[in-house]
């Protein structure tokens, strides 16, 4: 819901804007970058200063070997985000800082690797598999700079940006056991998903500095 309510606040800010807009003051684009493919609305505020909307969506996975239990890691990025660009030089170099509503998220899907049990055991391999979900701070901080080739002016132009986003340190959440006997509440269990966790999220640590590059394809009108 955030999310939408931001692209209807970017929509509403053209509308009312419309009336009066010159000529450059109003652009949409198609982005795609390390955070997904998305889309944005940009409002000229001054000659300098620029508000951006948009959405991204990203969905991707890889694997990765955590204490002997094998992960395969599913991110899901879905962000909407509300920014504001500087032009300090009135060209086309901006500086860029804002906010992101942040719905990232990583599914994961472990099993205790084959190699590692005995050969009498293998077979059960994959039967018993640790499921959990990790998430991030709702609201993620943004810093960055970028290129626009068209910043003032009507037409077609091109965008380029990197950055920071701060989302936060990883946290697991329903990390649980799935195997064919109910086995969740046993100590051992218990203790062995404990420490699970927190292995999880030292791996994932990271993420919690997300490294923000897209490339922008925008109309101004």
């Amino acid at each position: 819901m955030k999310i939408q309510a931001i692209v209807v606040g970017c929509l509403l800010l053209v509308a009312c804007r419309t009336s009066f807009a010159e000529q450059g003051d109003i652009s949409l684009a198609l982005k795609g970058g390390t955070i997904g493919i998305g889309g944005e609305a940009g409002i000229s505020l001054t000659d300098d200063l620029v508000l951006r909307g948009g959405v991204n969506y990203l969905k991707f996975d890889f694997d990765s070997t955590i204490s002997d239990i094998d992960y395969t890691m599913e991110p899901e990025f879905k962000n909407g985000s509300l920014l504001l660009d500087w032009h300090p030089f009135s060209g086309a170099f901006r500086l860029t800082g804002g906010l992101y509503v942040n719905g990232n998220e990583i599914n994961v899907d472990g099993t205790y690797r084959r190699d590692l049990l005995p050969a009498e055991l293998q077979q059960f391999a994959g039967l018993a598999r640790v499921k959990g979900t990790v998430d991030f701070n709702s609201i993620a901080p943004y810093a960055g700079l970028g290129w626009n080739s068209n910043h003032g002016d009507k037409g077609w132009g091109i965008a380029f940006d990197v950055g920071v986003m701060f989302q936060g340190s990883p946290n697991v959440s329903d990390l649980h056991v799935e195997a064919p006997l109910d086995i969740g509440s046993h100590p051992e269990v218990i203790r062995f998903l404990d420490e699970q966790k927190k292995a999880i999220e030292d791996d994932l640590d990271p993420f919690q500095y997300y490294p923000v590059a897209s490339l922008t394809l925008s109309y101004n009108f």
